[in-house]
């Protein structure tokens, strides 16, 4: 503990800039790779028929759950990045940026599945209903899935411009690059001009 209370920062701080759009990413794409309609069984002419209902609320707090714990686990390894010190930042933006990979590559078979979850779509009314259907039979998966994938790639970008801004700053202090001294002001300058004078002008013994 004492070792994070002395530690920079600077890592924890970009892994927490870095789960926010991350976290949505997971929202996405948790929410394309687990939601499921209700299953609600009717008795028709008789016969009992499932009929399909909006996801219970089980599934979609388990959504919301999973969906946090890429963000989660990006600030955990943003705090223990700090005991590296400054370039613990290098680990924290890796971290983000394998994080909205591996939830991106799998989006098109989650896509596949959710669309057959969902035969006549997310809003569960059927093509024949006219006007009433709002959402086709995966319209709504694949925009989802293109709102993930822009996420997560705003993600990497964020990331790989934290990275080039801390290699560049790594440059400049290694090379010593520090910025100028201040001229001082017009009367001390003054005074110490004629100070220099009147010592160049005093005989030597």
């Amino acid at each position: 503990m004492r070792g994070l209370r002395k530690a920079p920062r600077t890592p924890v701080a970009v892994a927490g800039i870095l789960a926010t759009p991350l976290f949505f990413v997971a929202l996405m794409a948790m929410s394309l790779a687990l939601e499921k309609p209700a299953v609600h069984h009717v008795l028709k002419h008789g016969k009992a028929v499932a009929k399909l209902a909006d996801p219970s609320g089980t599934t979609e707090a388990t959504i919301w759950l999973l969906a946090l714990l890429p963000a989660a686990a990006l600030v955990l390894v943003g705090t223990g990045a700090m005991l590296i010190g400054r370039s613990g930042v290098i680990v924290s933006t890796l971290a983000a940026i394998a994080g909205a990979v591996g939830l991106m590559v799998p989006l098109r078979t989650w896509e596949r599945h959710h669309t057959a979850r969902f035969p006549d779509g997310v809003d569960l009314i059927p093509h024949s209903a006219g006007s009433q259907d709002i959402y086709l039979r995966g319209e709504w998966e694949e925009t989802a899935r293109h709102t993930a994938v822009q996420l997560g790639i705003a993600t990497i970008v964020i990331a790989a411009v934290a990275i080039a801004i801390f290699l560049l700053f790594e440059i400049r202090r290694r090379r010593g690059l520090t910025a100028p001294v201040p001229q001082p002001p017009p009367e001390i300058a003054t005074a110490e001009a004629q100070l220099t004078r009147g010592r160049s002008g005093e005989p030597r013994l």
